[in-house]
């Protein structure tokens, strides 16, 4: 995929809905925004084809409501299936509760489609990519802090061979 000069590159946005109105209305949505990085999107009607199509995409727009899968479990099974993409659920169910449990099994955002508009979701997108992108340098970062602390530890506590024996 190639940018012109000064330009950033697209997002490789997937919607996994299964209504084509609504894929429609987020197309709209997000070309209606004026931002220096747009969304190249790919629309898939169910669970299944995403989690053949994860690889591709940058963000992930989820619906809850899917022929092959519904609720949270379509959040935790793409969570899982590919942890390093963000998803953002965009569902018509207003409840909160529904939305505290998709953040609680991965999902960067809870959107709810008739309270949503261009910017919103514009917005929610790119900062589920930044904040994904912030948890994986944190968790990079925990790692090798961890094998520094394990490997300071292990300097800390190495017997000397001459410890403990009398002269």
């Amino acid at each position: 995929m190639s940018v012109e000069p000064g330009l950033v590159a697209p997002l490789r946005l997937l919607v996994v809905e299964d209504n084509p109105d609504d894929v429609e209305l987020i197309r709209l949505k997000l070309e209606g925004v004026a931002t220096d990085r747009r969304f190249v999107i790919e629309a898939v009607d169910r669970l299944s084809t995403a989690l053949r199509r994860l690889k591709g995409a940058d963000v992930v727009l989820l619906d809850l409501g899917l022929p092959d899968s519904g609720g949270i479990d379509a959040v935790a099974r793409l969570c899982n299936e590919a942890p390093e993409i963000p998803l953002v659920v965009l569902t018509g169910r207003d409840d909160s509760a529904l939305g505290l449990s998709a953040v609680r099994e991965g999902a960067q955002d809870f959107l709810v489609k008739d309270k949503v508009d261009g910017p919103l979701l514009d917005r929610s997108l790119r900062y589920a990519v930044e904040r994904k992108r912030a948890e994986q340098a944190l968790a990079r970062l925990a790692t090798i802090m961890g094998a520094i602390c394990y490997d300071c530890g292990r300097k800390l506590s190495y017997d000397h061979p001459t410890k403990g024996y009398e002269s």
